[in-house]
């Protein structure tokens, strides 16, 4: 199975991180200073998950860098 980086949000109320995978050619430093600057697909008030879900920047608790996910 391959590997990927991705950025890890903690959620307020929820027990489960979701994540970020950086587009192809974006590497997940580059992607964090985007999700902080709210910058590219960051702009809005919401934040688009794996899985096609929504997350809004209030939810968010922290962000870091994870690597070497399986998937």
């Amino acid at each position: 199975m391959a590997h990927y980086d991705a950025l890890e949000l903690q959620i307020i109320d929820e027990d489960r991180p979701e994540y970020i995978r950086p587009d192809e050619g974006v590497s997940v430093d580059d992607e964090l200073v985007h999700f902080l600057r709210r910058t590219h697909a960051y702009e809005l008030g919401w934040v688009k998950v794996e899985g096609a879900k929504y997350i809004r920047y209030e939810r968010i608790a922290s962000v870091a860098i994870k690597r070497g996910l399986e998937g």
